[in-house]
């Protein structure tokens, strides 16, 4: 279990359609952001470090036991935040839009949005609130006291945020300012009393509160002159660039004690001053970070080890990179509902033509079996299938799949990734051994999306829906290449299936290499298919090929190519 299953796991909102999970180390901070199809939530992942440390959200620990469960704390933290904005059933504004907003309408959006998802956990998740006000205790060791940040309105902005999730204000206020804060702690604490009455079930205009304290954060921070930024905590959706927290190593829980239980007495959780604050977690849920944290980075070990090896197989140099895509589980579950039900449609189509391949009719001459003449002269009944039957070998194959994701796909990316979704799918039924199949996906990178020597996984499928469509389409080079990996098998039959709009673009002459590699392939007896995604455009390359312009198509005419395709091969 990786960071990206862990967050899946951890996510307050289970409906995958609704929420985009992805976790990427060139994320630098958690975001949310709100889309048409529902939210967008990206994770960055813990760093490691030279000498044995981890940084995560501006924060060090040391790569041991205890310093990977610190850092999953604060991961969960970061779910948890995140995920229950998604769940809240009030709406907080654009506090997650893709619109264009000044500081501070990101500002007051932000805070009370934090302040309902603050109810919402403590009334409906309480068990969640140590990760929170841990995340908030290593946050508040590394914010500036406020005699450091010298712009007024940021000073009063970072006292708020500090005084709703924890209660205290790290450095000294003037009195006026202090009287501020007061003020807008106190409106942000009766409009909490109100979403929580509302989430119990009792019958408040909660919107109506909403938009007012809102306008109330906006107009008294606006009295404070020139506004720079919007501040955050680091555990939770980003605003734009900050400069009030600065880099910081916390070696111990000792570090954090007193501001963590001034935190969970803020959010009103469990009374925790009875516990040490590395008692209150489970030694499972501790565990769990620690997998977490160990397979993510093997996972990425393995897969610089699958890139070495592939570099084996031929050059690629014409490409600007091969790669492992992002990984994006929720697209990939929009991709399957396109075709719901395609791909066991599709598998029952290849498993009744296979079938027919593989069955081995009576012989017509040869030594007499004599049970069966027997049988026959009993009957009296005529039949010519009385001969032995020479023992049945199962063939063996070996499929590699290619799937064009250039510009020019761009505009059926959808139906593209649904298609290539569809046939995954079957494939990975009808090739029982995970290692006789290989995924592939191209544009003028390469992307691999499994190896043989990995099984289809939830990660898999992630990278199915990770993929990003745009570039130049080096078909020539993709078909060259993956036909080196699958050239070097040794099965009875071995199928290259490419999925495009059968438009090669990025250098003169393009078309007529093209036509030469899948020649060079064909008499090296690989069987190459030409899928056209709402196109008959591959036919100019591929002897075999089919239009795919809805699912009966490509379990119709794909299934039938396909076993006139393998007839063919086992004649010759």
């Amino acid at each position: 279990m990786g960071f990206l299953e862990y967050a899946l796991s951890l996510s307050l909102q289970k409906d995958n359609f609704k929420t985009r999970i992805r976790v990427n180390p060139r994320f630098s901070k958690p975001t949310l952001v709100r889309s048409e199809e529902g939210f967008d939530v990206d994770l960055p992942v813990p760093i490691a470090l030279e000498e044995g440390k981890i940084r995560f959200l501006g924060s060090e620990f040391l790569a041991d036991s205890a310093g990977k469960a610190r850092v999953g704390r604060l991961f969960r933290a970061c779910v948890f935040h995140l995920t229950a904005h998604t769940v809240i059933p009030v709406s907080v504004g654009n506090f997650a839009s893709t619109q264009k907003r000044t500081h501070v309408e990101a500002f007051s959006e932000s805070i009370v949005g934090d302040v309902c998802v603050n109810a919402y956990i403590s009334s409906r998740h309480p068990d969640k609130l140590p990760d929170l006000a841990y995340a908030n205790a290593l946050a508040f060791a590394n914010m500036k006291t406020a005699g450091r940040i010298f712009n007024p309105s940021t000073r009063i902005m970072l006292a708020s945020l500090s005084k709703v999730h924890i209660g205290t204000v790290k450095g000294k206020l003037s009195l006026e300012e202090e009287s501020t804060v007061e003020q807008l702690t106190t409106r942000l604490n009766l409009l909490a009393k109100d979403v929580l009455m509302s989430f119990n079930g009792k019958e408040v205009n909660v919107e109506e509160m909403i938009c007012d304290a809102s306008d109330y954060v906006m107009q008294t921070i606006e009295a404070y002159g020139p506004i720079l930024e919007a501040p955050c905590l680091p555990y939770t959706e980003q605003h734009g660039k900050s400069t009030v927290f600065i880099e910081n190593e916390v070696s111990t829980d000792a570090d954090v004690e007193e501001i963590f239980r001034k935190s969970m007495e803020t959010y009103g959780g469990m009374n925790v001053s009875e516990f040490s604050v590395d008692s209150i977690w489970k030694k499972e849920s501790d565990a769990e970070a620690c997998q977490a944290f160990d397979t993510w980075y093997s996972q990425r070990a393995r897969e610089q080890r699958i890139l070495e090896k592939l570099k084996e197989n031929g050059e690629w140099d014409s490409f600007k990179s091969v790669e492992f895509p992002e990984e994006d589980v929720t697209k990939y579950f929009r991709a399957r509902a396109l075709l719901s039900g395609g791909s066991r449609r599709l598998l029952d189509s290849l498993r009744v033509a296979q079938d027919a391949l593989d069955e081995d009719p009576g012989k017509e001459m040869g030594q007499l079996d004599l049970s069966a003449v027997i049988q026959v002269l009993a009957s009296k009944k005529p039949a010519t299938d009385v001969f032995m039957k020479d023992e049945y070998l199962s063939k063996s194959f070996a499929w590699t799949i290619l799937l064009d994701v250039s510009e020019s796909m761009r505009i059926k990316s959808d139906f593209a990734r649904a298609v290539a979704v569809c046939i995954a799918e079957a494939t990975k039924e009808l090739l029982m051994d995970s290692g006789s199949w290989t995924y592939f996906a191209f544009s003028d990178r390469f992307y691999v999306l499994k190896d043989a020597s990995e099984a289809y996984s939830n990660r898999v499928r992630a990278r199915l829906g990770g993929l990003r469509f745009g570039g130049l389409t080096y078909m020539p080079e993709a078909i060259q290449f993956a036909g080196s990996v699958l050239g070097k098998r040794f099965d009875e039959q071995r199928f290259l299936i490419v999925i495009s709009d059968g438009w090669p673009y990025g250098y003169p002459d393009i078309d007529a290499k093209l036509s030469k590699t899948i020649s060079a392939l064909q008499k090296k007896g690989v069987i190459t298919i030409g899928v056209g995604v709402e196109t008959d455009k591959m036919k100019d390359f591929f002897k075999l090929s089919s239009v795919i312009l809805d699912a009966k198509d490509l379990i119709k005419d794909f299934a039938k190519i396909y076993a006139n395709a393998s007839a063919a091969a086992l004649e010759t």
